[in-house]
């Protein structure tokens, strides 16, 4: 026992004096950038000594009040923090790049925190850096970061299934990378390299896939290179599949594995999971399949991730338990699937929009610019086309305004409908008193008023107001008066028609029910409408827009935004 604690202390020991080490030893800061960042470089598999040389760098660059210096620090730290602190830091990169006012060390800038951006998965951003990148970088003033641009690019293509294109781009870097020196050229080419694989093999060219994996996997047999080799090691796992050769698949995919999970790509992890159940399916092997399955749902639903690829997972688990008669996990696996399309087509809608008009019309626009050069085309065709520029982005800088203020307007209702419907739900209700009853201007004696006001609170509380069809004759019978006295009651005491009466009954009673139950979030427009006693989804939609300003859907996907607010409420 005294051994075991011996060990203890020496290893709590030696974890405390290393972690003192980079703010007592103030040695480093003798040394000169470029030993520094080489001993930074050589400490890529240990990040603990590897902080040690980053944050002496730093100090050193902060002390010296070397901004281009500690830019170049900052950015070595990203690789080693969460997505949250990874983007403070490009935060922290691109302010000083804007300081010392240089184009490219601001697209490198930008470039950073579109990376970090990318492994959050967050690709609507990660385009908007992209593109901002590619506004203060060209092939003139920066090939090798140009080429970075076009990686991240063509990555975002991948990701929406542009395969072609992607390729092509893929290509293009892979052309450049190969032709330059050092270990960053090196590591371009082979990144591009494994992903012209992956998109040859999505294009069905499995030959030419496994062609270059086997380059790849040869040029990337080296212990530096190591995290790029498991890559390709998995990309002709996928191969195999569509090769058919299941076993040869699964084989790949195992191999390659261990090392994915190392490197913390969620995604990744997912696919190898993926295509190793469809091979065990397609073998026979459908419990060991499911089981792989389930791992690649755990991870997309732990992650709120979807990509079209891994979708097919959930069309697989509904067809298998449709076959069985399970109804229970059919729904499961439908509801989930819905919940993909639904990350799909918000990621889908604005990245497609995006990188077609910004990124494919601002390649043209390069392209037309160059041939303007050569050819010295006349100022007059020059003025006319910055002239339709200046107009298109007037028009653009419109619509987006306009669109900013509808959503804030759009906000600014939802926060008041939540309010009320807060207010609703701590007022006590009020018994009627007949002493309060005025009659005067109804010309209907007092108890009949009296009775009828009661059956309306009877009505409310009972919340018959749900039924389907229900109609003002319907009610009046049920009240025990004719529809004349009960359309006095309601317009006099409601302030309002019966219709109209009818229908804030039903959107107060719509909106605590979305507020208070996520399940009845996840119904469509269509369910809610028959729940809430409308004919049909549009009856539903034009009454709560008309008494609320804002439409049904867009209140559901507000308050999933926000659950916090409805939690603490």
């Amino acid at each position: 026992m005294k051994s075991l604690y011996l060990t203890l202390f020496t290893y709590l020991f030696s974890i405390y004096a290393l972690a003192q080490k980079p703010t007592n030893n103030d040695s480093l800061l003798g040394k000169s950038y470029d030993d520094l960042i080489e001993k930074i470089n050589q400490l890529k598999n240990d990040s603990v000594k590897r902080l040690v040389y980053i944050d002496s760098y730093i100090r050193k660059a902060k002390k010296e009040n070397n901004n281009e210096e500690l830019i170049i620090g900052y950015r070595n730290k990203l690789p080693h923090y969460s997505h949250n602190i990874s983007l403070k830091y490009t935060d922290s990169i691109l302010q000083l790049s804007i300081n010392l006012n240089d184009d490219i060390i601001i697209g490198i800038a930008y470039i950073d925190k579109a990376t970090v951006y990318f492994r959050a998965k967050n690709y609507e951003e990660s385009l908007k850096n992209y593109l901002m990148a590619d506004k203060y970088i060209n092939e003139e003033n920066d090939p090798y970061t140009q080429y970075k641009i076009k990686y991240g690019i063509a990555n975002l293509k991948t990701y929406l299934g542009n395969h072609e294109e992607a390729l092509n781009l893929f290509t293009e870097c892979k052309n450049y990378y190969e032709k330059q020196e050092g270990y960053n050229n090196k590591q371009g080419y082979l990144h591009s390299l494994c992903s012209m694989g992956r998109n040859n093999f999505r294009l069905g060219n499995y030959d030419e896939c496994t062609k270059i994996n086997q380059l790849g996997l040869e040029q990337s047999n080296d212990k530096k290179l190591k995290t790029i080799h498991i890559y390709f090691l998995q990309s002709e796992g996928i191969n195999q599949f569509g090769k058919k050769n299941y076993q040869k698949s699964i084989e790949y995919l195992k191999n390659s594995l261990p090392g994915v999970i190392k490197n913390k790509d969620f995604v990744n992890v997912a696919v190898n999971y993926f295509y190793i159940a469809k091979s065990n399916f397609s073998l026979g092997n459908k419990e060991e399949a499911l089981s792989n399955l389930q791992k690649v749902d755990s991870i997309l639903v732990e992650h709120h991730y979807a990509n079209l690829e891994l979708r097919e997972t959930y069309e697989i688990f509904i067809n298998y338990y449709k076959e069985k008669g399970d109804l229970e996990n059919q729904l499961l696996y439908t509801n989930r699937l819905l919940d993909a399309d639904k990350i799909l087509e918000k990621n889908y809608k604005e990245l497609i929009s995006t990188i077609h008009k910004e990124y494919d019309t601002a390649e043209l626009v390069a392209s037309k610019n160059n041939l303007e050069k050569t050819l010295k085309r006349n100022t007059v065709i020059s003025y006319i086309i910055y002239s339709l520029g200046g107009i298109i982005i007037l028009i653009i800088s419109y619509l987006l305004v306009a669109n900013y203020k509808k959503q804030k307007r759009y906000k600014q209702k939802y926060e008041e409908l939540i309010a009320k419907a807060e207010e609703r739900e701590k007022q006590p209700e009020q018994a009627i008193q007949a002493t309060k009853i005025n009659t005067d201007e109804l010309d209907i004696n007092k108890d009949i008023v009296l009775k009828i006001l009661k059956g309306l609170e009877t009505f409310e509380k009972k919340e018959d107001y749900l039924a389907i069809g229900l109609t003002q004759s319907a009610l009046a019978e049920e009240l025990d008066t004719n529809t004349t006295y009960l359309s006095k009651v309601i317009n006099h005491y409601k302030g309002k028609n019966f219709n109209s009466y009818l229908n804030e009954l039903r959107v107060n009673h719509a909106v605590s029910l979305l507020k208070n139950s996520p399940t009845h979030r996840r119904y469509t427009i269509k369910a809610l409408a028959e729940e809430l006693g409308f004919s049909n989804p549009r009856s539903f939609s034009d009454a709560f827009f008309s008494q609320t300003g804002i439409k049904p859907s867009y209140f559901i996907k507000q308050i999933e935004k926000e659950p916090d607010l409805l939690m603490s409420a």
